[in-house]
């Protein structure tokens, strides 16, 4: 048998420093090392937003002991790692500056380098939201008959609402399912509305219960980031990518953008849109596994 040729094989390894770092960055849980006293060294996005830490200069001064509910959680996590060195699951309660409560499952070391102690740790959101239906008209606002996403309008009166207050901030993601050829009869629109619905679906099971799908255009849906920049947009683009490989309905263009210089959210759209890229999902078929 001949050997493989491994001359193209990449030289990326998590020891390499960068690979490691990447894939922190784009994860859904949050990662992070703090100190003894609790304050935050380094995170990725994901663990400063649910640790409710605005930024690592933020953080240095308050400790996220602070921002627990309960100053025996504290006590308790502390008191595990010292006798084990490690806790599995331990249940947080974070109170984050916007007066939320975010519960968290953390699983972290202790690690001692010259006798300075840090904990390295991944924290999960298990907080406990309504379910959401795609039906639910609980709320005022217009909703596509279709797929039950918020009516192009929204992001108009989104619009006027960031414009009374200066420091807002907004991101956009947007699933574009170009089909030119679906809109000329009604059993054409049909089919595109039967498509658009389910991936609405897709993306209700992948963001978060503060977040809105919004039908901006009949091929076109955007899901809304409240207080997101560029950074956060893209964060949640790359969840959706990943989570498209294995159980989006069909294939779609991808894009994401933040609100810029008081602009328009529909300027924020039209930004993303040009610059989507085409997202591929896995083939899968339906048909009964034959008996062997």
């Amino acid at each position: 048998m001949a050997r493989r040729d491994s001359s193209n094989t990449s030289a990326r390894r998590f020891s390499d420093g960068v690979s490691l770092s990447e894939l922190v960055r784009y994860l859904r849980e949050g990662v992070y090392i703090m100190d003894e006293s609790g304050v935050v060294i380094d995170a990725n996005p994901v663990a400063l937003d649910l640790l409710g830490v605005a930024d690592i200069a933020g953080a240095a001064r308050q400790p996220v002991r602070d921002r627990l509910r309960s100053v025996d959680q504290w006590q308790a996590e502390m008191q595990a790692l010292a006798r084990d060195g490690v806790v599995r699951e331990f249940t947080r309660e974070v109170e984050r500056g916007d007066g939320t409560v975010r519960t968290l499952l953390d699983t972290c070391y202790a690690r001692t380098d010259d006798g300075v102690i840090t904990y390295h740790g991944v924290v999960i959101d298990v907080s406990v939201t309504p379910a959401r239906e795609l039906n639910d008209r609980s709320d005022s606002h217009t909703r596509d008959a279709a797929t039950g996403a918020y009516t192009a309008d929204y992001l108009d009166l989104l619009t006027g609402e960031l414009q009374q207050r200066a420091d807002s901030r907004v991101g956009v993601c947007v699933v574009h399912m170009p089909q030119d050829d679906f809109s000329e009869t009604v059993e054409q629109r049909a089919l595109l509305n039967t498509r658009l619905e389910r991936m609405a679906r897709f993306l209700l099971r992948h963001i978060r219960s503060s977040e809105v799908i919004v039908r901006a255009a009949p091929d076109l849906l955007v899901v809304v980031l409240p207080d997101a920049d560029d950074r956060a947009a893209e964060i949640v683009a790359r969840r959706l990518q990943l989570a498209a490989l294995r159980s989006a309905p069909s294939p779609f263009r991808l894009g994401w953008a933040a609100r810029r210089d008081n602009g328009t959210v529909q300027q924020t759209v039209t930004t993303a849109v040009e610059s989507a890229v085409p997202v591929h999902v896995v083939e899968r078929s339906f048909e009964p596994a034959r008996q062997r």
